[in-house]
């Protein structure tokens, strides 16, 4: 089997509500869709997610795609994806999104070729279905309880994540009423997104939200601050999660030296695949880190991919964030994903098990 073409287009899909964090404002999310084809009439289908502001958008990925990774690897073997994701590190520096969107179709190519199911080829299965979390960006405090009350109660979340970084008590004053609104025990993480000048800054911050008894509490400084976040770590009693800082299997080596985290957030975009961030989730788990999978606000296509990976992996014993097909008014793919009593059951047909559904997507077009 050949790769006889390859081809991404950009896409902008408005979300159903506004959503603000430290990272940035959203009303739309950028996406940018590939396709891969074959000699053999296979066809895989991947999603660059390009979901915050500070990234590149859509049209950027779209073109490091077409320029300078399709003509690498048309007329290579489709099914030798870890020489693939060698030969687009060689001509694509940095880039792990536009790499994840290649990736996955290779990897939808390949369970299309045998008739398998991704989860198949990644190991089988750990678990049935993924624990579901779901974030709430920066409202008002009696807002974010409403929020987060409707979607444990009318969707089964297992876990509920707040946005912080904002000025002032209201980042204490919406902890305080999501957890009186969910009631004592129920997971309450938090995400600060970098926003912290200092670990001075982010231990005086974390502090004020200890009496509220969070479960976890994500990227407090900046991504290569390895010994800030140690000292914060440290100098706190809420495990520190890392998100930003773990985008290569390198990263994950050095927070590890640094001892820089209670446990990593994993993305398959930021890790550049399938294949990179199940080497930071095995990484992690020689080390003594459990890990989640994160959400760059993914379309269906992503999501399916995402959710094939955590069921492969074993060491994902935290609720994931793969909720956005909820965050959409519409779908980019014909089958319904199955989000059910705050799981996520990865798609059981071959490849990553889903068809795109163009009518929507040349909707979105850009």
């Amino acid at each position: 089997m050949k790769i006889t073409r390859i081809e991404a287009f950009a896409i902008q899909a408005p979300r159903s509500h506004r959503f603000a964090s430290a990272a940035g404002v959203l009303t739309h999310s950028d996406f940018a869709i590939v396709v891969v084809e074959t000699d053999e009439g296979v066809t895989g289908y991947g999603e660059v997610s390009s979901a915050l502001l500070h990234y590149r958008l859509g049209p950027s990925h779209a073109l490091d795609i077409n320029a300078n990774l399709a003509p690498a690897l048309i007329g290579r073997d489709p099914l030798l994806i870890p020489a693939l994701v060698a030969r687009m590190d060689t001509v694509l520096h940095d880039g792990g999104l536009a790499k994840s969107g290649v990736e996955m179709a290779l990897w939808d190519i390949a369970g299309k070729a045998v008739g398998v199911p991704v989860y198949r080829l990644l190991g089988g299965k750990a678990r049935e279905a993924v624990p579901l979390n779901w974030t709430v960006g920066f409202t008002e405090p009696d807002e974010a309880a409403q929020e987060a009350a409707y979607y444990v109660e009318h969707h089964g979340v297992r876990s509920v994540r707040l946005k912080i970084g904002r000025p002032g008590d209201i980042d204490a004053r919406a902890c305080a009423a999501v957890r009186e609104a969910l009631g004592p025990g129920f997971p309450i993480r938090a995400d600060a997104n970098e926003h912290y000048a200092t670990p001075r800054d982010a231990i005086g911050a974390i502090r004020r939200l200890e009496p509220f008894d969070l479960y976890s509490l994500e990227q407090p400084l900046r991504r290569h601050d390895w010994a800030g976040h140690a000292e914060v770590r440290a100098a706190v009693g809420v495990p520190i999660v890392l998100d930003e800082s773990i985008q290569t299997p390198d990263d994950a080596l050095t927070a590890i030296r640094h001892r820089s985290a209670d446990g990593f957030n994993v993305y398959i975009s930021e890790s550049g695949g399938l294949l990179r961030a199940q080497q930071i989730v095995a990484i992690a788990e020689a080390a003594g880190l459990p890990c989640l999978i994160g959400t760059m606000g993914e379309l269906q296509i992503a999501s399916a991919a995402a959710a094939h990976l955590a069921v492969a992996c074993a060491n994902i014993p935290f609720t994931c964030d793969l909720v956005g097909p909820w965050r959409y008014p519409a779908s980019v793919i014909n089958e319904t994903l199955r989000l059910e009593d705050g799981l996520f059951y990865p798609p059981d047909g071959p490849g990553l098990g889903v068809t795109p559904n163009w009518d929507t997507i040349d909707g979105w077009r850009v």
